[in-house]
């Protein structure tokens, strides 16, 4: 079977002087979600067509003059994403061709240009990343409120779905079975690791849930503060007197909060993706079938009586919209597939959503799977 290949393209004049460093971070990124992936990297210019095979995104860099207008308007028509980047987003329209001025564009900054969020919206447009972007603020009400506030706000502006309790739960639900269900759907959490942080079993709990969710954290560590080994996947990210305007952090500190939570994400959300196949092919194992896990990021499960079963990694919390993805990327018959699995860890999930799963069975062509149902459902012929 031929390997998938991620194309991607970079336009516009800005790709001159910052091309090679977009490349260089797309690549590094893509290695921290699979080692191998880098190699199915393929980069394009003006003039090039990409393979209507394989998913492709192209990155348009606007600058002092506008430039690859028809190839541009070609990807448009192919429906091929373009996520254009510009330096100031008051003269967007200027920068970029006609086409792109109806589409949403992202600034950065030209004299230090941080590309980690760009980087995570190409990776999302392959299919590599989940575009829903969501993350929890675990933190300790009487420390760290206006902090948490400030975060929720910026990483709102950042597309992110962040989960603040005191803001996030609907009044009438059950508190603590929300938190749970919507730390299992985050793709990391921000810990305010203030001084008194672990002296709530509140707290506690949210970081012990996470460890076993596997979900990755960010450490903001408050000055003096010790960083601690929360999880296998925990980045200490240390906070100094000078970031903090009173009890707030400052607009610098909160961006570079921003960058490096974007940085982990891929880690965080690739180290699920594998412990959930990981899971998977166990299961698979225990009952005499043979997995192959393919380039396209799927298994392909071929079982003692014959059936070879595409299980798809759903990271999260899946929804119609990823059951859509599912068929439309691995219809049944693909890759010799009998049939095809949304696979998902359901271990924290709200007890209604898990219904809502089952009753979409009824109905879809890909049918969910719990990772820790796999042998007892796939065991039976």
């Amino acid at each position: 079977m031929e390997s998938v290949t991620y194309q991607i393209g970079l336009l516009g004049a800005g790709i001159k002087p910052f091309g090679a460093q977009i490349e260089a971070a797309v690549r590094a990124r893509v290695t921290e979600i699979g080692d191998d992936l880098a190699e199915a990297l393929s980069f394009f210019g003006p003039g090039e067509q990409p393979s209507a095979r394989w998913p492709s995104v192209i990155v348009y860099v606007g600058g002092d003059t506008v430039t690859d207008e028809e190839d541009i308007e070609a990807m448009i028509a192919a429906s091929i994403p373009v996520v254009p980047v510009v330096f100031d987003l008051e003269h967007y329209s200027s920068q970029v061709p006609p086409a792109l001025k109806p589409i949403n564009g992202s600034a950065v900054d030209a004299a230090a240009p941080d590309f980690a969020a760009i980087v995570n919206v190409v990776l999302e447009n392959l299919g590599l990343l989940r575009k829903a972007r969501r993350l929890f603020l675990s933190y300790r009400r009487v420390e760290s409120t206006p902090v948490a506030q400030q975060l929720r706000i910026a990483f709102d502006a950042q597309g992110y779905d962040a989960f603040l309790d005191t803001n996030s739960v609907p009044k009438g639900d059950p508190f603590q079975d929300v938190l749970w269900h919507r730390l299992l759907d985050s793709d990391v959490v921000v810990v305010l690791g203030t001084e008194n942080f672990l002296a709530s079993k509140y707290t506690k709990l949210e970081i012990a849930n996470a460890s076993a969710m596997a979900v990755g954290m960010l450490q903001v560590l408050w000055p003096g503060v010790q960083s601690e080994p929360f999880a296998s996947l925990a980045v200490p990210f240390q906070l100094e007197d000078a970031d903090f305007d009173g009890k707030q952090l400052k607009s610098e500190t909160l961006v570079r909060i921003v960058s490096a939570t974007e940085k982990l994400r891929a880690r965080c959300l690739a180290a699920r993706h594998a412990s959930l196949i990981g899971e998977f092919c166990e299961e698979v194992r225990r009952i005499g079938g043979n997995p192959l896990v393919q380039p396209e990021r799927f298994v392909l499960a071929e079982m003692p009586d014959g059936r070879r079963i595409a299980a798809i990694p759903a990271v999260g919390v899946p929804d119609a919209q990823r059951y859509h993805e599912a068929s439309s990327r691995f219809p049944v018959g693909d890759h010799g597939a009998t049939e095809a699995r949304l696979i998902y860890d359901h271990r924290g999930m709200l007890p209604q959503w898990m219904s809502f799963l089952d009753w979409l069975d009824d109905f879809l062509p890909v049918k969910g799977l719990r990772v820790t149902d796999t042998a007892a459902k796939l065991g039976r012929v």
